[in-house]
């Protein structure tokens, strides 16, 4: 008996450490392909980590947002100018983008900037005559002239370190930039007009001088007015008005224009 007990406290230890090992072994061989996630998911992880992050605002109007990276799928948001989008992944012409409503959709990396916007709105009116460009900066493509005076949309304007900019629209829809020192709230038609005319565009004096701006009716056609002015809208006559400004000058109006110190 005393030369078995040894051999038995070997066996029982040999024993032990085998089911010991037997325990931790397999424990730990099972937790790892449980814990780990299936080689796509860590690949699609990635490349959102990679392709993902940073922040655009919308340069165009109601520019679209698409479900899927196609810009012929479905339209899921028409954010307007000046919107913060969130960036969630980036491919080759368009960005998947979350909007502050918490919409998500893919748009097209030419309709958003990287400069920071802010979307406003309200009526201006340009102090001289402005060139509206395509893109935010002053040398990119130009889009159209507006005279002086002009009745302007504000869509959105830079914000942070760059405030010099803004997008408007002009009468007959097309929009483009231009500097913030260009517009104004003075609205120096109507000023004049109602100087003139009391504002009425369908005045006519008996004197030869006619609508809110009175125009003779030789004037008025020499700057391709038909008719008599007072048979035309406001728009037509400020038109005509705005055409003469830019070839003679505010002379044209000598009492109003000095009263309202133009000239």
């Amino acid at each position: 008996m005393p030369r078995s007990t040894p051999r038995r406290s070997v066996v029982a230890a040999v024993a032990g450490a085998l089911v010991t090992s037997a325990m931790v072994v397999p424990a730990a061989a099972a937790a790892s392909p449980a814990s780990a996630a299936p080689a796509s998911a860590v690949t699609q992880s990635v490349r959102t980590a990679a392709g993902g992050g940073g922040v655009r605002w919308v340069k165009w109007n109601k520019a679209p947002m698409t479900k899927t990276p196609s810009s012929k799928s479905r339209t899921v948001a028409r954010p307007d100018d000046g919107t913060r989008l969130r960036v969630l992944d980036r491919g080759t012409h368009r960005l998947q983008v979350r909007t502050p409503a918490g919409k998500v959709g893919w748009v097209s990396k030419k309709a958003v900037t990287a400069t920071k916007l802010k979307d406003v709105s309200g009526t201006r009116y340009t102090k001289g005559k402005v060139t509206l460009t395509k893109d935010i900066g002053s040398r990119s493509t130009k889009v159209t002239k507006a005279r002086l005076g002009t009745k302007v949309t504000v869509l959105a304007r830079t914000t942070g370190r760059d405030t010099n900019r803004v997008k408007v629209r002009v009468p007959g829809g097309r929009t483009g930039w231009i500097s913030t020192s260009r517009i104004t709230k003075r609205n120096v038609w109507g000023q004049l007009a109602r100087c003139e005319s009391g504002g009425n565009p369908r005045t006519n004096t008996g004197n030869g001088f006619y609508g809110m701006y009175q125009f003779t009716g030789r004037t008025w056609h020499a700057v391709g007015g038909k008719g008599l002015p007072h048979r035309h809208g406001k728009s037509e006559q400020t038109k005509r008005a705005q055409i003469l400004q830019d070839r003679a000058g505010w002379g044209q109006w000598p009492h109003c224009t000095r009263k309202l110190g133009l000239r």
